[in-house]
């Protein structure tokens, strides 16, 4: 049985052959469409046209079976008003390494996150303006709504002003656990902002209507913390989570999330705003991981399952980058969940967990040394202390999957001396402040 890779393959290698050795200014476009089956678009001269769409139909038929579409498209050469949206298609397409004659296009049915999403941050980040913190982890389940929330308090606690957005819309949780006077939360939320912006894309949406106000449990002190739910879980929730599309906005607006981040630094002048994603490779993941925050706090654990999905966004936001000429998005590790009930255990869980690091991140994330500029990391930072892939270390707390409100364990385990704050101040000397 021929597999849908296998066609793909095949298909690209017989049309880098057939194209070389066609004359100069030809190309053909590799479509790879929504259904996955192959389309063409070829330009070339009119006259040889329908000989060449034959031949490279019977071409494909030989190679890809039903994954051949039997569609080729013409393109005229030279610039004509009937060649528009081929060339946009040439252009959004993917170059191939073994020729500039022929490049492939990617249509997805969904997952419009992933390849729509920004690339880089809305603004610039200095001392004095906010910095966006993404916390991401590939598997559900490792402590990576407290991490925020824990960071959260500790940053708060030094009077710094910080709001907090839970993007974890399929599975929402830090709006409740930083919630608000006798355990409320703000009766909006993100997926409302986000829905209503798309309608009314002119008025200026006020944001108290879409969070609720944190105070730190008492003797903890420092700033209150403006979080931002996902939205009220009722019967309604759903139908309106399956509105949202993560895909690039209309042309000349702003995708409303980053109207949402736009707002609430122009409203509240926070010094952090931290986003809690969605686990895996959902829609908000993927905009999320695109470029669009400062900082990617990374939760993972030794689970070989985990370190898959790891390594895959290590790829987005550093090795991708890199060959784009981009520097990488910057990041943090965090190993999550970490016994410590046996001393020697822990200390060969955390040199296990640091070594794997090391070889993901030497992989997928840093350059090469001497072929790089200044301000990207390369192997040549491998021994440095504060290198992204050192990781800060959250040992596994039992009374963190037993509380039930967060001031139970604020003073007696989130902000005390330890992982917690060391995360915190991670935070910080990872933006330089």
């Amino acid at each position: 049985m021929l597999h849908l890779n296998e066609a793909y393959d095949l298909a690209e290698d017989c049309l880098i052959e057939w194209i070389e050795n066609k004359p100069r200014n030809w190309r053909v476009l590799v479509v790879k469409d929504v259904l996955a089956t192959i389309r063409v678009i070829l330009w070339c001269s009119k006259d040889q046209w329908e000989p060449s769409s034959n031949e490279i139909d019977r071409k494909l038929s030989e190679t890809c079976a039903d994954y051949w579409s039997k569609t080729v498209l013409p393109a005229r050469l030279g610039r004509h008003p009937a060649n528009a949206w081929q060339e946009d298609a040439w252009r959004q397409a993917r170059r191939h390494g073994r020729t500039d004659k022929l490049r492939v296009l990617e249509k997805h049915l969904t997952k419009s996150g992933w390849f729509e999403a920004p690339s880089n941050p809305p603004w610039k980040t200095s001392d004095r303006d906010a910095s966006i913190v993404l916390f991401y982890s590939f598997k559900g389940g490792v402590g990576r709504s407290t991490a925020l929330a824990a960071s959260a308090l500790h940053l708060a606690s030094v009077g710094d002003r910080v709001a907090v957005i839970d993007a974890d819309l399929d599975a929402p949780s830090i709006g409740s656990l930083l919630a608000g006077h006798d355990r409320s939360t703000a009766q909006w939320g993100v997926v409302d902002y986000l829905l209503e912006r798309n309608v009314l894309k002119e008025t200026e949406l006020p944001t108290e209507d879409y969070h609720h106000r944190f105070v730190a449990p008492s003797g903890v002190g420092g700033e209150d913390v403006f979080v931002y739910p996902a939205g009220t879980f009722d019967g309604a929730y759903v139908d309106k989570l399956a509105r949202i599309d993560y895909g690039n906005p209309v042309a000349g607006t702003l995708h409303p999330f980053v109207a949402l981040l736009q707002q609430i630094r122009r409203e509240l002048a926070p010094r952090w705003i931290l986003v809690d994603s969605r686990a895996g490779l959902g829609e908000v993941s993927g905009f999320l991981t695109g470029g669009l925050c400062h900082l990617h706090v990374l939760l993972g654990t030794l689970a070989e399952a985990s370190w898959r999905g790891l390594e895959l966004i290590l790829e987005r936001l550093g090795g991708d980058r890199i060959r784009e000429g981009k520097a990488q998005a910057e990041c943090l590790l965090a190993a999550s969940m970490v016994p410590r009930s046996d001393e020697s255990l822990f200390q060969t869980l955390v040199s296990r967990f640091t070594e794997r690091a090391r070889d993901a991140f030497s992989a997928h994330y840093y350059a090469e040394p001497g072929e790089a500029p200044d301000e990207l990391w390369t192997l040549s930072d491998l021994e440095s202390d504060d290198a992204p892939h050192v990781p800060v270390v959250l040992p596994y707390e039992e009374r963190l999957a037993t509380f039930r409100d967060l001031s139970d364990v604020a003073e007696g385990v989130l902000l005390r001396e330890g992982p917690y704050r060391d995360l915190a101040g991670r935070l910080r000397s990872s933006l330089s402040l």
